[in-house]
């Protein structure tokens, strides 16, 4: 994957949340020592990631003997990767030039931690640091030069030099109140609002990172609320921590299962895009899994309303074969390649085109290997960015992965991809 690159958040959310790195207006040439500390900066980056590597391996899991205290978790990624521009500007959709061939790479270290007895509270965290050098660093350092405006909290760029850069992502850090009445949780959490796996117009609060392989999500400063009526039904509300009404997402959601369907109603207001949004979601089993989302959107600025729509499938063949199928509609889009990267960044959602289509397989040979492909689909701009993952178990929470990915336009808007055409690579990883 690419490191997470922090964008934008004037409208509230992004594929990624991270506050303005300093430094990212103004660079400098570098002049004597500091020229020679950052030719130093891989380097550092290699040795941090070893000794990482050795901590997480030699660490225990395990929470104190009479069961309190936490119990930590976490992992090394070591990545690396040849990014690919063909040149031109044919079928990939890229911003043209000479044919390049760029060798790049990060380390991930991924520490979380939990509170051993949570039988009525919950304290939890997770922190990902990546240091990124070569390709992915200078493509780090390209999305930076476009940041714009103020930012979300929650991903910081402590360094970011000519050769490497570094990014720590405070995936999570929250606390949990249970009690007989109600679930109450404040802090950053990942909250998934809605039923989509890739796709999800009712989730307002997160929203797939598409520079990670598996697409794991943001997590936003929430307030949450769960209550149960009964074991099938319930009202969950969900706010975002906010200064001003102007940076508040707020909604409230009913819920219940009818003839083994579980259906929802929505409202939430979004004072980002000033609208107020009406939906509802399902999700069942036929002779496979279905599911779907519906949300109107209301305008209070231009009095405008809007369809947004989304439909999914699934089904496995025993325990070797997983199938997902969603396709989406968006009934407020702008026109393929209209929008400049810094507007791309803060228009407040992720998939900006009319059409788009999500497919997922993975075929399981035995307990140590797999074969996982996707493919997302912009119909409106024939934009494609399809992904081949092969996992390979070589130790007991040791994994081998060979990927690649292919860039054919931007999946967000159409239109020019800046990025490369193609990328593909190897990883390593270590859990504990």
């Amino acid at each position: 994957m690419f490191p997470s690159i922090p964008s934008s958040s004037a409208c509230g959310t992004s594929d990624a949340r991270s506050p303005e790195p300093q430094g990212s207006r103004c660079r400098r040439p570098a002049r004597g020592n500091a020229a020679r500390k950052r030719s130093l900066l891989p380097l550092i980056a290699v040795i941090l990631s070893l000794t990482a590597f050795a901590w997480s391996a030699l660490s225990p899991a395990a929470a104190w003997a009479d069961g309190t205290g936490l119990l930590f978790s976490g992992s090394l990624l070591s990545d690396a990767s040849m990014l690919q521009d063909f040149g031109g500007t044919g079928a990939s959709g890229s911003a043209g030039g000479s044919a390049s061939l760029s060798p790049g790479g990060f380390s991930q270290f991924t520490l979380s931690f939990v509170n051993a007895n949570r039988q009525f509270a919950k304290v939890a965290g997770s922190a990902v640091m990546t240091l990124s050098y070569g390709g992915y660093a200078d493509l780090y350092q390209a999305a930076l030069s476009q940041l714009v405006g103020p930012s979300e909290p929650g991903i910081f760029s402590i360094l970011s030099s000519n050769g490497a850069a570094v990014q720590v992502d405070l995936r999570q850090l929250y606390l949990a109140i249970y009690t007989p009445l109600v679930d109450l949780s404040m802090g950053r959490q990942i909250v998934s609002f809605g039923v989509g796996t890739f796709f999800s117009p009712i989730d307002a609060f997160t929203e797939p990172i598409l520079s990670d392989l598996n697409y794991v999500r943001s997590g936003s400063d929430v307030v949450r609320l769960d209550a149960g009526f009964g074991e099938l039904s319930g009202l969950e509300a969900v706010s975002t921590i906010a200064d001003s009404p102007e940076k508040l997402t707020s909604a409230l959601k009913l819920y219940t299962n009818l003839a083994g369907f579980d259906l929802a109603g929505v409202a939430m207001y979004r004072g980002t895009r000033n609208e107020l949004l009406a939906g509802a979601d399902f999700k069942g089993d036929l002779l496979l899994g279905v599911y779907g989302e519906a949300v109107e959107h209301f305008s209070l600025a231009s009095s405008s309303r809007w369809l947004e729509g989304m439909l999914g499938a699934d089904y496995s063949f025993g325990s070797w074969l997983y199938l997902t199928l969603e396709g989406y509609y968006n009934g407020n889009p702008v026109a393929p390649g209209s929008l400049a990267p810094a507007q791309i960044a803060s228009a407040g959602s992720l998939f900006l085109n009319e059409y788009y289509l999500y497919f997922a397989c993975r075929l399981v040979f035995n307990d140590l290997m797999s074969l996982e492909a996707s493919l997302i689909s912009d119909f409106s701009a024939a934009a494609y960015l399809p992904t081949l993952q092969y996992l390979y178990n070589i130790a007991k929470n040791a994994n081998l992965i060979v990927y690649g990915r292919y860039f054919d336009g931007n999946i967000q808007v159409g239109g020019v991809w800046n990025g490369p055409d193609l990328q593909y690579g190897l990883e390593a990883q270590v859990s504990f």
